[in-house]
């Protein structure tokens, strides 16, 4: 008789939890960060910061994105003392940068929870929003692609290969020339 086992995760793709983590009750005080206008970011924000609330200080931040909540997520993170729990919600490519921002603020892994309301597409192989790092223009970018595809870079114009590497430190995957390997 034999066993058949499910794959594991992807290594160097993000796994995102289907329904958002609970509030971890051991905080000693929370951020909650409603990043994105989808409905499914403000209903789980709201639960967050419901159920935070009854527990300890909580402090909620709303942006449309990461880039336009940059010096109000900045602020709440360096407010943010030992013992804060760090509730990040949004499209995958706003929590993967917020993520890697909340990081380089000195978060460590257990002070953070996160939850993609696109992540169940993103893992079905379906195009999302990803933050995407050029190795030739050498900066982060937005593109719409599914892991492992192929999008223009809007800082060089090249046809880039999305690479299924995500660096966690940058928030953002790894993308090269896509005709790299046909001009060799």
């Amino acid at each position: 008789m034999s066993t058949v086992t499910a794959p594991g995760p992807v290594l160097g793709l993000p796994v995102w939890p289907v329904e958002p983590e609970p509030v971890d009750p051991s905080g000693t005080s929370y951020l909650v960060v409603a990043l994105g206008t989808a409905a499914r970011t403000a209903e789980v924000a709201a639960r967050w910061v419901r159920a935070a609330e009854a527990q300890a200080p909580t402090r909620l931040v709303v942006a449309d994105d990461v880039v336009t909540g940059r010096s109000d997520l900045v602020a709440a993170l360096v407010a943010a003392r030992t013992g804060v729990r760090i509730l990040l919600v949004g499209g995958q490519c706003d929590v993967l940068l917020a993520l890697a921002l909340a990081r380089t603020h000195g978060a460590g892994e257990a002070e953070l929870r996160s939850f993609a309301v696109d992540g169940a597409a993103a893992a079905a192989g379906l195009p999302t929003d990803l933050p995407v790092y050029c190795a030739h223009c050498r900066d982060t970018h937005r593109v719409h692609a599914p892991y492992g595809g192929e999008a223009t870079c809007p800082g060089c114009a090249r046809l880039l290969e999305i690479h299924p590497h995500l660096s966690a430190t940058r928030g953002s995957f790894l993308a090269s020339d896509a005709r790299a390997r046909e001009l060799a």
